[in-house]
């Protein structure tokens, strides 16, 4: 069962989530509530001088991988503009894949029996904007602000303003039943695309 905005508010009220800072009224639709892209200081990029070496060919056992060390060895900033916004361009002209943070933390408390979906919002689908590759689910007991996998893949020049740009939508579903153990994921508490977690 998806909640709708009622029921997302509730949830808030009931403390069964939290969304840190709470969402404004006009972040709601029906059925999601909009999230805001987090500071560019945290988005990574691929590093492709690292990647595109002459006579290196980097290959990851995807068996094996440890993606933290991953990202820490292959991926880097990306360069702000002068105002501090981000300009991505059409992959067809750069092939930029951008690693970024949602401004909010979200924390799904696991004896609410709830878990998310983050999913792109129609306008900036219909540019050509992926927000993210095949990893939409937030699991039952989940705390952190989320990872967005960005790529343009419209034919325009996309700026995103960090705190400003409404760049994704959570969904909220209801579990059938009580999960068990912990949520399967080394991004608990990660607050930089690279999946570090918040120091204790």
């Amino acid at each position: 069962m998806i909640l709708s905005n009622e029921g997302i508010q509730r949830a808030l009220r009931d403390g069964q989530i939290s969304i840190t800072p709470e969402p404004l009224p006009d972040l709601y639709t029906t059925s999601a509530v909009d999230l805001h892209l987090g500071d560019i200081d945290a988005c990574r990029v691929w590093d492709q001088t690292k990647l595109r070496v002459q006579g290196v060919k980097v290959v990851l056992d995807l068996a094996v991988q440890d993606f933290v060390r991953t990202a820490h060895s292959y991926s880097g900033a990306p360069t702000p503009e002068r105002d501090g916004s981000l300009v991505l361009s059409p992959y067809s002209v750069e092939p930029v894949h951008l690693l970024a943070m949602t401004r909010e933390r979200i924390c799904l408390n696991r004896e609410s029996l709830l878990a998310a979906r983050v999913e792109g919002r129609s306008s900036f689908a219909r540019l050509g904007l992926v927000v993210h590759l095949t990893a939409p689910t937030i699991h039952a007991g989940f705390n952190g602000q989320i990872t967005l996998e960005i790529i343009n893949f419209g034919p325009f020049y996309l700026k995103f303003v960090p705190g400003r740009t409404r760049i994704c939508q959570l969904i909220f579903e209801r579990l059938e039943s009580e999960p068990t153990g912990e949520p399967a994921t080394a991004f608990q508490n990660q607050t930089t695309p690279a999946g570090d977690p918040k120091p204790r």
